[in-house]
This record gives structure tokens, sequence and C-alpha cells, in this order.
């Protein structure tokens, strides 16, 4: 008799409420995060800053290494597609690469938020949030860097831009807000479920060549039709279009903006709901 009273209490599932989603406390976890703008931004320094330890150049091989990879692709890509003016061609790999570059850091580095930070989320008392303004403020480090090598490369091509070229600014910041809400999701799911890392690295590799960097839209218009639904296609076009193409990406805002805020109230309500036992999956 007792047997069964047991079964019965394991398979009775409650349902999950909003009470149960604890959305204040991941509110707060976030707002309280995001007030700790010293320790995070101190981590993240410290953090990035190590990985360039002991070294003649330091952080100066983050520039040097992109300088490097995109002379090589625009020396191999521009002897092998022919286009009406070349130096709008290699404007266009220049920034599409360098938004890629730092799409692809993002989002290959969200699963590993929260595990990548277990001894601290075991041993202080912090808002989780942190470790996720921690990630994202890293890349930051990587993205300035590399930027110079873009305006370097701007300027050596004569590649002229106009006012258009602050739309660039937007995208830069939309940037950010969708790396704290891909990092919030992933990272609370890949802390349950670790093969959600080695799925995105798989992902990551096929879609650079998928995606509109390397080759034009309008050289392959047939499987454009359905690449246009490539998400990283849509995020390039908000910083490269402004500076390539003089234009401001309406469709690309729209495209981009709908998925960030599913993803964004999809992360929060995943936040909400685990937040308190992501500890307990270390």
């Amino acid at each position: 008799m007792s047997d069964l009273k047991e079964m019965d209490q394991v398979s009775h599932v409650e349902p999950v409420s909003f009470k149960a989603l604890n959305l204040t406390e991941a509110a707060a976890d976030i707002r309280a995060g995001l007030s700790e703008f010293q320790i995070w931004t101190a981590l993240s320094w410290q953090e990035f800053s190590s990985t360039y330890h002991r070294s003649l150049i330091g952080v100066a091989w983050v520039t040097f290494t992109f300088a490097a990879f995109v002379f090589v692709k625009l020396t191999v890509f521009s002897t092998l597609l022919e286009t009406g003016d070349a130096r709008y061609y290699d404007a266009y790999l220049v920034v599409g690469f360098f938004a890629w570059m730092y799409i692809s850091q993002a989002v290959n580095g969200a699963p590993d938020t929260f595990t990548s930070a277990q001894g601290w989320i075991r041993s202080e008392p912090l808002p989780l949030s942190l470790y996720v303004f921690k990630s994202v403020t890293r890349e930051i480090y990587n993205l300035v860097l590399t930027f110079i090598v873009v305006v370097i490369a701007l300027v050596y091509l004569r590649f002229g831009v106009d006012h258009t070229v602050w739309y660039c600014v937007p995208a830069i910041v939309f940037w950010f807000l969708n790396a704290f809400s891909i990092k919030l999701l992933l990272g609370v799911v890949s802390a349950r479920v670790r093969d959600i890392s080695h799925l995105v690295k798989a992902i990551m590799t096929p879609m650079l060549f998928l995606t509109p960097i390397f080759w034009m839209p309008s050289q392959m218009p047939g499987l454009m039709r359905y690449l246009w639904w490539n998400p990283f296609y849509h995020y390039i076009e908000l910083f490269r279009s402004p500076i390539v193409d003089g234009a401001f990406p309406t469709q690309s805002w729209l495209y981009a903006i709908a998925l960030f805020t599913l993803v964004t109230l999809t992360a929060f309500f995943c936040f909400a709901r685990f937040r308190q036992r992501i500890v307990f999956w270390f």
C-alpha cells in the first residue's frame, strides 16, 4: 500500500505556475548583476588579459592575428570572385568578416557562460547574471581591437563612407543586447545538457559558408531565397549595410528585433525557472 502511495507521489507532476517561475527574483538577479559593474568588468579584463600573460605584445596579438587573417582572405578571395568594383568587394568582405567574428565568438562562448564560472558560483554568493555580463564584456575587448583593423583596411582601400555610417552604432549596441540574451539562454541550458556546447560549435562551422560573407547574395539568387532566413545574415547586415552600401537595412532590423524579442523572453523565463538549480548541475 505504501508503495502505491509513493508511486502516486512520483507520478504526480505539479504544473509550472508563474510563482514557480520566480520572475521577480530573476529580474532582481539581473538588476543586481548589472549594479556590480566593477566586479564583472574587472573579472572580464583579468580573464581576457591572462590569455596573453607574459607575451611581448600582449593583447595586441588580437589585432595582429585578425589583420593577418583578413589580409590572406582578401588576397585569396579577391582573385577568385569577379566583381564590378574590387574595392566594394574588399570592403564587403572585411566588414562582413569582422561582424561574423564577433557574432560567432558570442554564440560559441554562450554555452560556457555558467560552466566556466562554476568555481565562483559555488564559492561566492554573487548574482548569476554577473557572469553573463562578464562574458559579454570580455568579447567587447576583442571587438574593439579588431575594429582597428577594419578602419585601417577601409582607409587603405580608399573606400568612401557617408553619414549613414553612424547607423552601425545602434547595430553594435543591439549586438550586445542579443549577446546577453543568447548567453543567458544557452548558459542555463548547457549547464544542464553539456552537449549543447558541442552542438553549437558544430552548427557555427557550416554557417560561416552559408552566410553571405565571402560571397554576395546577387551571386547566388536561387540559394539566397532560402538563406534569407539565416539570422546571421541579418545581424551582419545591420552593421555592414550602413558602411558598405550606405543604406539603412530596414528588413534586417525588423527580422532581428522579432528574433531578439523571442530569444529574450525565452531566456528570461528559462533563467527564472532554473536559476536556483544551476549550482547543483556542476
